[in-house]
């Protein structure tokens, strides 16, 4: 008994050394209900706001929870309901074009809003194909029909890595088969059906959808946070 209770410690004690030496890129800034994040050579554990992100980790929202990371270029990325992502790169250096960011969607709803990173440097990938920004707000909708990728500012480019490329202008919503097939971009609205997702977050805990709307998120693990504004 005492050997399985002392393994158990060594267990849990080497999950947090692991956590503890990984090398932070940002912070949760905003988490409604669940939120888990899981890094490099440790175990999966919630992720509550103001808690470091750290490069390479597994990032996950439960149905119906969200959360948003603001990564220390500025950037920010949202998570809509049951969605994951692994941040596969993270660099941001001091010196003119230095850095790189490449953030891996698994499945899900996501929004991404660029930083100061080098705009060439920053790669945003689902299963079929990879993103190129130049100044952007990106939202993304991937799953096991294909992705449906919408500038809503600025523009970019779409890479399947199969030959084909299309660029994006501002207001361009794009469909993507399974297979990579890029479709033809339509510049019209696209809503991604999940308010954390279409509002960047701003309504957790509260009805308004202002540029303050949510400020402060919530904790994570079942905390809806915010205030009770709805003006």
């Amino acid at each position: 008994m005492r050997i399985l209770f002392a393994a158990s410690v060594l267990a849990a004690f080497t999950g947090l050394t692991s956590i503890a030496s990984a090398e932070p890129v940002g912070s949760a800034t905003r988490v409604q209900r669940y939120a888990y994040q899981t890094p490099p050579q440790a175990g999966r554990g919630p992720l509550y706001r103001l808690n470091a992100v750290v490069r390479n980790a597994r990032l996950e929202t439960v149905p119906s929870g969200a959360l948003e990371v603001t990564f220390t270029d500025g950037s920010r990325l949202t998570l809509g309901s049951a969605s994951n992502v692994v941040v596969d790169n993270y660099v941001f250096g001091t010196g003119q074009g230095a850095g790189g960011q490449t953030l891996k969607m698994t499945r899900g709803l996501f929004r991404f809003v660029s930083g100061s990173m080098p705009k060439d440097q920053v790669r945003l990938q689902t299963p079929s194909v990879t993103i190129g920004i130049r100044g952007t707000t990106v939202k993304i909708k991937t799953d096991e029909k294909g992705d449906t990728i919408f500038f809503e500012h600025g523009q970019g480019f779409i890479d399947n890595g199969k030959g084909q490329t299309v660029q994006m202008g501002e207001g361009d919503m794009v469909k993507v088969g399974p297979n990579g097939q890029i479709g033809t971009p339509e510049n019209k609205d696209w809503s991604a059906g999940d308010e954390a997702v279409d509002y960047g977050l701003n309504p957790f805990g509260q009805q308004n959808h202002g540029p303050d709307g949510g400020t402060g998120g919530g904790d994570g693990a079942g905390s809806s946070g915010g205030g009770s504004n709805n003006n």
